[in-house]
């Protein structure tokens, strides 16, 4: 019988092409090894705010694929979710929320979505636990009430960081090394910012560290920075605004020679209210963020070095 015999550009045919599938085998080895690059898998977190996807995000780095379910330049107790938040929170590996029923719509939708056994971190749950990271709680506030945001003075904004990688190491104990030198990359550039605005604010005369808002977290703020709180504008669940309200911040803006008064970012009934009060007495209105981040102010450092901009430009620093 004959048999047919393979020629020889056949057989360097056929060698080439193993030399060059061996060659992507280990091509595709090299890809996938080191760290979370290439095609090894991130972990997918979802927060409430965007401020806390923002800690999530520096601390994560690139192991962690973050997003958040209140987007930026929204009230965070006025957000409904919208569809596919529940789809979106379904495939997360782990969430955080702030606690202290500061987000519940937010928080709801975590609880009522997360895969069993899928942790749901809240930041602020536990006093100790955050005190143990670093922060310190005002436990007797200007409200008599417990203050949920907490994260408006650097100290608690570290800690705050410092108690998410601790989280995420207890989910991903691969990662501890990644976390603690994203941790303390962000804690520095943190510090440095912390420097600037006290430089910005030491700029401003004391007689003029007056604080008129819409928003009683910056309780923290003002203590941190010695600016003395003189008064708020706020309202709770199932209260409403007055006219005696109008009224009495109108006299206290009189009566302490307030240059400027603080609104939120985003539209709410006390910021409206306080604007047309500020209006009306002849003095400027000014923002400050404290629960909220948008297009200008998308970060926890742009967050504290706005502030101390305005705080500096509106209060008269260095006669600004």
């Amino acid at each position: 019988m004959n048999r047919l015999q393979p020629r020889p550009a056949d057989c360097l045919a056929a060698a080439g092409l193993l030399f060059a599938l061996i060659a992507l085998l280990i091509g595709v080895s090299a890809c996938g090894g080191g760290g979370s690059s290439g095609s090894e898998k991130k972990i997918k977190a979802v927060t409430t705010l965007p401020l806390f996807a923002d800690f999530v995000r520096e601390v994560g780095g690139d192991r962690v694929d973050v997003s958040s379910l209140i987007p930026i330049g929204v009230n965070p107790q006025a957000w409904q979710p919208a569809t596919g938040d529940a789809e979106r929170v379904a495939q997360a590996d782990i969430a955080f929320a702030n606690g202290h029923d500061f987000e519940p719509a937010a928080t709801k939708v975590l609880q009522e979505n997360l895969r069993p056994g899928v942790p749901l971190v809240q930041i602020a749950g536990d006093d100790d636990e955050l005190e143990r990271a670093g922060a310190e709680i005002f436990h007797q506030t200007i409200t008599g009430a417990h203050q949920p945001v907490l994260w408006m003075s650097v100290q608690n904004g570290k800690a705050y960081a410092q108690f998410i990688r601790q989280e995420l190491t207890k989910f991903d104990p691969e990662g501890e090394k990644d976390y603690t030198q994203n941790s303390e990359a962000y804690f520095k550039r943190i510090d440095e910012t912390e420097q600037y605005a006290f430089k910005r604010l030491d700029a401003v005369p004391p007689e003029n560290k007056k604080l008129i808002s819409t928003d009683t977290s910056l309780e923290y703020f003002g203590s941190y920075y010695a600016i003395e709180l003189t008064a708020q504008l706020s309202v709770y669940q199932g209260q409403a605004l007055t006219p005696e309200d109008f009224e009495r911040i109108k006299s206290t803006i009189r009566a302490r020679s307030v240059l400027a008064v603080f609104v939120q970012p985003y539209a709410s009934a006390e910021s409206d209210m306080l604007r047309r009060a500020g209006e009306e007495t002849g003095v400027r209105v000014c923002t400050l963020y404290s629960d909220s981040l948008d297009d200008n102010v998308r970060s926890y450092i742009d967050l504290i070095r706005f502030d101390a901009d305005e705080l500096y430009r509106c209060l008269g620093g260095e006669s600004a």
